[in-house]
């Protein structure tokens, strides 16, 4: 057992602290995607929002191709989003309502997961520790995306350049408005780090 933090991660967390003080100055669209069903896209949205909410709440919006669970602070949008009408100007008027705007994009690879992904800001590609469809996450988003900002998160696996390690966790077995207060605070610092990358 670890009873003293690692000074490296105290800096990291103040770090990400400091970049979560204020909303960013304007509005960020965050897809998060991956290449292989299961990875954990959901868990990881979910997550994020519930960390930007405990922070900003009513200014953060998620939008996913499945019904999400309750996220206090966070607008969901409903499902009708996930059509073929799906445009840019979808998103942009969401973009007018909130600061930031999480799209649970999964493993989906259509139309609609490009019209959404080419509105990023920013794109996390998630992704197990064996890498299950991280190569063709990436190009996916290089083809769409080619400039935006964009990482890779490992679950269970260890963080790196453009890399952010999240550990499994019960907690996501089944989210909801106290995910925060059941999750490890192990995981809670992950997502802190990975909101502030977001922003």
């Amino acid at each position: 057992m670890k009873w003293f933090t690692d000074p490296d991660e105290v800096a990291e967390e103040r770090a990400a602290a400091a970049a979560l003080r204020r909303l960013p100055a304007s509005p960020r669209v965050v897809a998060v995607c991956s290449g292989a069903g299961a990875a954990g896209v959901t868990s990881v949205c979910v997550g994020i929002g519930a960390t930007l909410a405990a922070l900003w709440p009513g200014k953060v919006a998620y939008a996913g191709l499945l019904e999400a669970p309750a996220i206090a602070g966070v607008h969901v949008e409903p499902e009708t989003m996930w059509t073929d009408q799906v445009t840019p100007e979808t998103v942009a008027a969401l973009r007018e309502r909130f600061g930031v705007i999480l799209l649970d994009l999964g493993a989906h690879a259509g139309r609609t997961t490009r019209r959404l992904l080419s509105t990023a800001d920013r794109v996390l590609v998630v992704t197990d520790q064996d890498g299950r469809g991280r190569e063709r996450a990436l190009a996916r988003v290089t083809s769409v995306v080619p400039a935006t900002r964009t990482a890779v998160v490992i679950r269970d696996g260890q963080p790196g350049e453009h890399r952010f390690g999240l550990p499994v966790d019960k907690a996501f077995a089944q989210p909801g408005p106290d995910l925060l207060e059941r999750a490890k605070p192990v995981t809670c610092r992950a997502l802190l780090r990975l909101a502030a990358w977001c922003v």
